[in-house]
């Protein structure tokens, strides 16, 4: 057997098979899994939850912080599924110009938020303001204020 290694051919011919294995296995190593399914439990995308996720996300924090009763979750849970059917609607509507879809959506979240008050009692508004208040000022320090009025132009 080892004269059969002493040939030139041989010994290339075996350094490229064994080079081959090598770079195949890390493409071997890696997980054939598909990626989970948009009901599965872990965000998709990265990080970011789907619009699924979100509302069950959204419901189980305004149940934690505001102590809803079983009928407001179903209250929110129904206007959740509505703003969500208008949204895709809207995603879906190729007549409607892109930036005249960012408005309605606005005006979709805004209605959204505004039936989701009018349902809570006078206490958990209270509360349902300051959380929309704290959110508020989160999204605008990570835009870099965006959404923040500008400071006033030095004279």
């Amino acid at each position: 057997m080892t004269t059969l290694f002493r040939k030139p051919v041989l010994q290339v011919a075996l350094l490229a098979l064994c080079t081959t294995m090598l770079s195949a296995l890390p493409t071997m190593a890696q997980d054939p899994a598909p990626p989970p399914a948009q009901d599965q439990a872990g965000p998709p995308n990265g990080g970011h939850r789907g619009a699924g996720q979100r509302e069950e996300h959204q419901v189980e924090f305004l149940t934690k912080k505001l102590n809803l009763t079983p009928d407001q979750v179903t209250q929110v849970k129904a206007i959740d599924d509505d703003s969500r059917t208008q949204m895709m609607a809207l995603r879906q509507d190729t007549t409607t110009p892109q930036a005249d879809k960012r408005a309605k959506m606005m005006d979709i979240r805004k209605a959204s938020q505004a039936k989701i008050r009018a349902m809570l009692t006078d206490d958990q508004k209270t509360k349902y303001d300051a959380l929309q208040a704290q959110m508020k000022e989160r999204r605008e320090s990570r835009e870099g204020g965006q959404g923040a009025t500008p400071p006033p132009q030095p004279q």
